[in-house]
């Protein structure tokens, strides 16, 4: 997995929505909604952009192996950049 994940601010709008948050693609109008661990990683990176931080984290908060929350977090980075709403660097 890469290390390092920034969001592109610029591609998208974001709204909250009771528990969940929107995340509307600026150019496509297509809209994603985030909840549960997947809104937990997204917020972590307004303060943390080291994804195996984060995982380490995650693996704690969840009592997950370490193992199992380093891949949820690369699958889930991966989404992200794949929809435009962040890069790795």
């Amino acid at each position: 997995m890469a290390n390092r994940l920034i969001k592109l601010p610029e591609r998208y709008e974001a709204s909250p929505i009771d528990d969940e948050l929107m995340l509307i693609d600026i150019d496509s109008g297509r809209f994603f909604a985030l909840k549960d661990v997947a809104l937990r990683i997204w917020t972590s990176l307004d303060g943390e952009s080291d994804l195996d931080s984060i995982a380490s984290v995650l693996s704690a908060e969840y009592e997950v192996a370490p193992q199992h929350a380093r891949q949820s977090v690369g699958n889930f980075a991966d989404s992200l950049v794949d929809a435009g709403f962040a890069r790795f660097t």
